[in-house]
C-alpha cells in the first residue's frame, strides 16, 4: 500500500510545483508601454499613475529615456547618442500583468486599452517569431501537462484501488474460517466487520506516513541537488495533498473490508474450502 500512495503522491508534488511554475510566468508576464519622442517624463510619470489604477496591473516601473540610454551605452561600448546626435530611447513603463489576466485574449484587451493612454506610441511583450503572444504557447504546454498528470493520477488511483482492494481480500481469505465462526456464535455483521476496520485504518496511517515519509526524503534530496528551498512555499498544499493519501488510503480499505467479509459472511461453511 505504501508504494502506491508513494506513487500517487509524487504525482500529487508534481503538480504542485507544475502549477506554480505556471503562476509564476503568468504573474511575472511583462508588458512595456512606449511614449512618443515628445513625451517629457512629468507627463509618462502621469500617465504611470493612471496605469497603476488598472485591474489588471500588479506593478509598474518607469523607465527613464536617459537612465536606459546610459545603460546601453555601457552595454554596447559606443555612444550612439553622439553619433545620432540624439537619444532615440522613449520614456517607458514596464507593467507586470496579474495571473488572473495572464490570458491571449485578455492581453490583446490590455494591449488596446493601454494604447488609447495619452502619450503613448506603442505597446509590446513577449512574442515569438511569427507575432503570437509567448503567453499562449506557455499555457498550451501547461494545460497538456495538467493534462497528462490528471490521465496518469487517474490510473494510477485504478490501480491502487485493484492493489489494496487484492492485498484485503487475500487478508480475509485467510480469516475466512475466523469470521465463519465469530458468525456461528451469533456475533452481528457489524460486530465481526468493526475490528476489521480498525485494524485496516491502522494500516492505513502507518501506509501512509511511510509513503509521506519517502516523499519528503525526495522532496528533500530535489531541492539540496538544485540549491534551493522552495518546500516552505507549498507546506499547506503538502498537508493537503497527506491528507487526501490518508482519505484515500482509508476509504479503499473500508470498501475492501467491508465487501470482502461480506462476502464470506454470505458464504457457507462448505464453500470456505
Amino acid at each position: 500500500m505504501s508504494l502506491v500512495l508513494f506513487i500517487v503522491g509524487l504525482l500529487g508534488i508534481i503538480t504542485i510545483y507544475a502549477k506554480h511554475i505556471a503562476e509564476f510566468y503568468q504573474g511575472n508576464f511583462e508588458v512595456f508601454v512606449y511614449f512618443s519622442d515628445t513625451t517629457n517624463a512629468d507627463d509618462a510619470r502621469s500617465t504611470e499613475k493612471e496605469i497603476k489604477k488598472l485591474s489588471f496591473v500588479n506593478s509598474t516601473v518607469f523607465i527613464d529615456r536617459e537612465v536606459a540610454a546610459r545603460k546601453e551605452i555601457k552595454r554596447l561600448g559606443n555612444d550612439f547618442i553622439k553619433t545620432l546626435g540624439f537619444n532615440p530611447i522613449p520614456h517607458a513603463i514596464q507593467i507586470n500583468i496579474k495571473s488572473d489576466f495572464a490570458e491571449e485574449d485578455k492581453i490583446n484587451l490590455i494591449e488596446q486599452q493601454l494604447k488609447l493612454l495619452p502619450n503613448v506610441d506603442d505597446v509590446n511583450y513577449a512574442k515569438d517569431d511569427l507575432g503570437k503572444n509567448l503567453l499562449t504557447q506557455i499555457n498550451q504546454n501547461f494545460k497538456m501537462v495538467r493534462l497528462v498528470l490528471i490521465s496518469i493520477a487517474g490510473i494510477m488511483l485504478l490501480i491502487s484501488l485493484a492493489l489494496i482492494n487484492s492485498t484485503v481480500r487475500i487478508n480475509m481469505f485467510a480469516r475466512r474460517f475466523l469470521i465463519k465462526s465469530m458468525q456461528y456464535v451469533g456475533a452481528s455483521d457489524w460486530f465481526i466487520i468493526k475490528p476489521f476496520l480498525g485494524m485496516y485504518t491502522l494500516y492505513a496511517i502507518i501506509s501512509v506516513l511511510v509513503a509521506c515519509g519517502m516523499l519528503s526524503g525526495i522532496v528533500y534530496l530535489s531541492e539540496m541537488q538544485l540549491n534551493q528551498n522552495y518546500w516552505q512555499l507549498f507546506i499547506v498544499q503538502y498537508a493537503l495533498l497527506a491528507g487526501f493519501l490518508l482519505v484515500l488510503a482509508v476509504i479503499i480499505s473500508w470498501i475492501s473490508v467491508f465487501f470482502a467479509t461480506k462476502r464470506y459472511l454470505k458464504l457457507k461453511i462448505d464453500q470456505l474450502y
